[in-house]
């Protein structure tokens, strides 16, 4: 397992030099547009978006093949993949506070820590909950033949969302009340991570039972 996790690492070597451009991007349009949780929520995707990465150059390189003719059981494979991919949510977390505490107490943004708290938690439980119905159907069909299933599964959600909020608009349906919204921020990010928790066992369960069928 530790040395699936190193491989993937290694893998994402020369790829280091892109994120942390992306970084410093994201760092530097943050603080002009004085939004530290935004810069939060883009580095999470970025480095979520990275287990498919590396099973993309798994891919390129017909890894799996060699991998299976050593020690190695198709349940560590797709078990490290799950590993890192958690390990690159927690960065996510961690990368979020920080930067959204750094850039919003540069720009004089005041957004309190329980505020940055709750968004740095719940955007990286969504990005979860997304990449999770993406990676079986990677171990299924590829990286590749799944960018655009990919890209479906992130833009479907964010359409309808802003649907919603255009009926309820249009409806005069009206807003939750400061209580409501007190309750929904202390009790969302808790259930969202117990969901995320869940979606992410079940996503598990399945690519392993595809993989395990898998031929190459």
């Amino acid at each position: 397992m530790k040395g699936l996790l190193i491989k993937d690492i290694l893998n994402l070597k020369g790829y280091m030099k892109q994120l942390i451009f992306i970084f410093i991007f994201f760092t530097a349009y943050g603080i002009f547009m004085k939004n530290g949780t935004f810069v939060g929520a883009m580095i999470t995707m970025m480095l979520s978006m990275q287990v498919i990465t590396t099973m993309s150059y798994d891919d390129y390189a017909k890894w799996d093949k060699y991998a299976l003719t050593m020690n190695i059981t198709r349940k560590d494979i797709v078990l490290s993949k799950y590993v890192f991919f958690v390990m690159c949510i927690v960065a996510g977390i961690l990368v979020g506070v920080i930067g959204s505490l750094a850039i919003n107490s540069f720009a004089g943004v005041p957004l309190s820590i329980e505020e940055i708290l709750v968004i740095s938690i719940i955007v990286p439980c969504i990005f979860a909950i997304l990449f999770c119905i993406v990676i079986p159907i990677v171990f299924k069909n590829g990286a590749e033949k799944a960018r655009i299933i990919m890209m479906a599964i992130f833009f479907i959600p964010a359409i309808l969302v802003f649907l919603v909020a255009k009926i309820a608009e249009k409806s005069n349906i009206p807003m939750p009340d400061a209580n409501t919204l007190d309750t929904l921020a202390k009790v969302g990010p808790i259930a969202l991570v117990v969901l995320a928790v869940i979606v992410c066992f079940i996503s598990y369960k399945i690519s392993l039972k595809i993989y395990s069928k898998k031929e190459f």
